[in-house]
């Protein structure tokens, strides 16, 4: 890290600790309550403008930036890190296909907090098959017209919310071929979103919206007509960097909280961290840690350096996705009755951590990929 990076991690941390509290966290989770204040000064602090060119408002900095603000954010749980990210790959992916107007237009409102983005591309039929999309956008009277259904799509319900919807505009293509991805706000006329009762991830929220002849102007069409794959293709090494970001600042969070509990934990006249039981497993969560860092950080700056990482980006999603549900579990066991305490802050990072492997991409699918890109099961 450079001492500007450096300094960065520090002002963000300093932030998040005066702002968000644990147990002010702890009171979000239960209430289900989205902290749109925390989320506005942190775009006010011009944290969602660190990537952006300066002529949209940006300061013109790298991934490297952007995964360290996650990083720090996913310290108090993922959907910190989520209600960061998703907004910001989502806005990089406008600056990399969006046409000059979308670019004015959106760019400067991102970077302002004014707007915030979710991709709506999973549906009943249709998640780690993204080609086997069903929406459909006709054409007609000069604009499109969407109908069809999106499921556990994150923070759809939220203010100032544009969904980044997938539909297929071409149904004679092929599979991978005429899908269009368009920018629509979710309070548009004919959308309705649902939210969904999930185990965790409460702050932002998962949900299904249906589009009933939602009709869109042409200028809402996120790159060229029918090269849908090529525009959602170009952001996943952005949107999982981000991702393993949060993985590896709540991975942090519960080894400090498990060292912390094992320490002072007393049983047979000494803590429970003396017994090698316990201690050892705490060691297997550190190197996990320092993995899962150095995968990470790895990528964002292989992607930093112009190149393409989406190897190193895949290894850093599937292995700290798994070590942060190893950590978690080893938490839960560690801390005994305490840990299932809905009091005690475990139990919550134990919850958010159970879809790390499903969301962004399954591990399964994950394991595919990666065993592709090193050259075997082609």
């Amino acid at each position: 890290m450079t001492d500007d990076q450096d300094a960065l991690r520090a002002a963000v941390r300093e932030f998040i600790d005066k702002e968000a509290p644990q147990e002010t966290v702890k009171k979000w989770d239960e209430d289900g309550h989205y902290p749109q204040h925390f989320f506005e000064q942190l775009a006010s602090l011009g944290y969602y403008g660190l990537p952006f060119p300066e002529e949209y408002g940006g300061a013109g900095l790298g991934v490297t930036e952007m995964l360290i603000v996650s990083e720090e954010l996913g310290r108090r749980g993922l959907d910190f890190a989520a209600g960061y990210g998703i907004t910001m790959y989502l806005a990089l992916n406008i600056l990399r296909n969006g046409t000059p107007a979308q670019k004015q237009h959106h760019l400067s409102r991102a970077i302002r907090g004014e707007e915030r983005y979710t991709i709506c591309m999973t549906e009943p039929g249709a998640g780690s098959d993204a080609a086997g999309i069903r929406t459909s956008a006709q054409q007609r009277d000069g604009a499109w017209v969407l109908n069809g259904q999106k499921l556990y799509i994150t923070g759809a319900g939220l203010p100032g919310t544009i969904l980044h919807v997938t539909a297929r505009t071409d149904p004679e293509a092929g599979r991978h071929s005429g899908l269009s991805v368009f920018l629509v706000p979710a309070d548009t006329p004919g959308v309705e979103v649902r939210r969904l009762k999930t185990v965790g991830r409460h702050l932002l929220g998962t949900n299904e919206v249906f589009f009933d002849d939602v009709r869109v102007g042409p200028e809402q069409m996120l790159g060229p007509v029918n090269r849908g794959w090529d525009v959602l293709h170009s952001g996943l090494e952005f949107e999982r960097v981000f991702t393993c970001g949060g993985y590896i600042g709540a991975l942090n969070t519960v080894f400090e909280m498990t060292r912390s509990y094992v320490n002072a934990r007393e049983q047979f006249n000494r803590s429970i961290g003396s017994f090698q039981a316990v201690a050892h497993p705490i060691a297997d969560m550190y190197c996990d840690l320092q993995a899962a860092q150095l995968l990470t950080y790895k990528a964002a700056s292989t992607i930093d350096s112009g190149e393409s990482a989406f190897t190193e980006v895949t290894a850093a999603k599937l292995f700290g996705s798994e070590a942060l549900q190893r950590a978690t579990n080893t938490g839960m066991q560690l801390m005994g009755g305490a840990g299932f305490m809905l009091e005690y802050d475990m139990q919550r990072y134990w919850r958010e951590a159970r879809v790390a492997t499903v969301t962004a991409g399954s591990s399964q699918i994950m394991r595919t990929i990666l065993a592709r890109a090193v050259g075997v099961s082609k």
